[in-house]
């Protein structure tokens, strides 16, 4: 099983450092190309895409995953529940686009938000694939399918942008890696699923489909009412700011969001009836992930000054603070998620629906009671909004569920405290006068942070740097 979990975070890895290279080279091309008001437009369509993609796929995926028994006749009904529900949002995008595109005196709009749309269909079966892959325990076929996604659509999608295509570019992105990862995900679990109208077994997915797509529901809307509130405060063009801030660390925050949820889902799924030994798996997974994954968003935060120029190019000063705020948001956030990941092995997905209605509340109140800040307070917004998600997964008590908030403070507080003095020392080496140029100086503060972590782990948390090194002895048996 140990072995088995090394090759599915091996994948995962690769995916998530293929995502962010093939992700940010395009970045790097596509802003020297196109303007701030562009990559602005991009955002607002996609954005709402991003909303009926959660729509076509959030009640299945999940419930797919959760059943006790799962038959094909249960993913013939959840891929055409998918497709009838992609039908009537490309058929409502038409309207949609026309008064967006009213709203922000944009005509492209009209065109790019049905054509965009389309990719519900690929992502719905996507998402039915993937509850199967869940259910399959493959989780490197998921990773797979993400990369080769990416790496065959985002180099179409810079020719594109090199050749002339401008904002058609951006949108083509994303419909090119939809497309491709539906198609090899599909390869890979060669399983044909062809549609099948059932509502009985629609039905059958019932509460625990209804309140995860709720969940999803309220998550994306952050999205698509920030980005509409920063157009309206600030204009297309500071939205252009968010979105290049977001290219940078949103594709990190998803990749390890997924791939964290879906191992610790299969792990906590698989023990759920077990309180005690629910309870031990829960605290050491959530403990060492945090180590793990918040000194990534904290590291990133640190170097962003240095990093974002160097992809960017001149005149995207405005969205190295916004990026800031983006990676102190998801080393906060991202590790608390694998406790609602645990709530929703115990079928109690309604906590993160209860904290994803908070956070979008509080990420639109701070958003509006702090505009005359100027654009930071996009960037305060989205940090307030994942401190309410991180308090909320601290502070519920679920009945009978046996871990105390105090105990979940505690398996995460160390990862936050060793990250921010690794990000302070690091941010502080960043604003010395730079000796070397930017790409230097970048390679510089990334190693002083790593090594820096380690020193801080060995000193000050070693007992769970063991366990984290065990790990790899293991593998090494496993292979022999």
């Amino acid at each position: 099983m140990r072995r088995r979990v090394l090759g599915w975070l091996g994948w995962a890895g690769t995916d998530t450092v293929g995502r962010l290279a093939l992700l940010t080279a395009s970045t790097a091309v596509c802003s020297r190309l196109l303007t701030p008001r562009d990559f602005g437009i991009a955002a607002l369509v996609l954005t709402v895409v991003a909303l009926g993609s959660v729509m076509v796929g959030a009640p299945f995926e999940e419930a797919l995953a959760q059943r006790s028994v799962l038959r094909r006749p249960h993913l013939r009904a959840a891929l055409t529940g998918s497709w009838l529900i992609g039908l009537v949002l490309v058929a409502a995008s038409i309207p949609a686009g026309w008064l967006l595109a009213r709203l922000y005196h944009e005509p492209q709009i009209t065109t790019l938000l049905p054509v965009a749309m389309c990719s519900v269909f690929f992502s719905g079966h996507s998402d039915v694939m993937t509850g199967l892959a869940r259910r399959l325990r493959r989780f490197s076929d998921v990773s797979a399918a993400t990369l080769f996604g990416h790496l065959i659509g985002i180099p179409i999608s810079v020719v594109m942008a090199m050749t002339g295509f401008g904002l058609w570019a951006l949108i083509a992105q994303r419909l090119l890696v939809v497309i491709i990862r539906a198609a090899v995900l599909q390869w890979r679990i060669d399983i044909i699923i062809l549609p099948q109208l059932s509502l009985k077994n629609l039905s059958g997915m019932g509460r625990y489909g209804t309140v995860t797509l709720l969940d999803r529901l309220f998550d994306s809307m952050t999205y698509v009412a920030f980005n509409n509130l920063v157009g309206a405060f600030y204009g297309l063009t500071t939205l252009g700011y968010v979105n290049v801030a977001m290219r940078l660390i949103e594709p990190i925050r998803g990749a390890i969001g997924a791939t964290s949820h879906n191992l610790a889902f299969s792990w906590f799924a698989a023990v759920q009836n077990d309180r005690s030994r629910l309870l031990r798996r829960t605290s050491e997974l959530v403990s060492l992930a945090s180590l793990a994954i918040v000194p990534i968003f904290v590291g990133l935060a640190a170097v962003m000054p240095t990093l974002l120029p160097l992809v960017s190019g001149p005149g995207w000063d405005e969205s190295v603070k916004i990026a800031v705020c983006l990676g102190i948001g998801s080393a906060i956030a991202v590790p608390s998620q694998l406790i609602y990941s645990a709530f929703s092995a115990t079928a109690r997905p309604e906590f993160s629906l209860v904290a994803n209605c908070v956070a979008f509340a509080g990420t639109l109140a701070v958003l509006v009671c702090t505009v005359s800040l100027g654009p930071i307070s996009v960037g305060l917004s989205r940090i307030a909004g994942d401190v309410l998600q991180a308090a909320i997964a601290i502070g519920v008590s679920p009945r009978n569920f046996g871990w105390s908030c105090r105990d979940r403070f505690l398996a995460l507080a160390p990862a936050w405290g060793l990250a921010i003095v690794m990000g302070g020392l690091v941010g502080l080496l960043g604003v010395v006068p730079p000796i070397l140029d930017r790409s230097l100086t970048l390679a510089v503060l990334v190693i002083f942070g790593v090594a820096t972590y380690a020193v801080l782990l060995f000193a000050f948390a070693r007992s769970d740097l063991v366990r984290m090194i065990a790990v790899w002895p293991a593998r090494r048996a496993n292979n022999s």
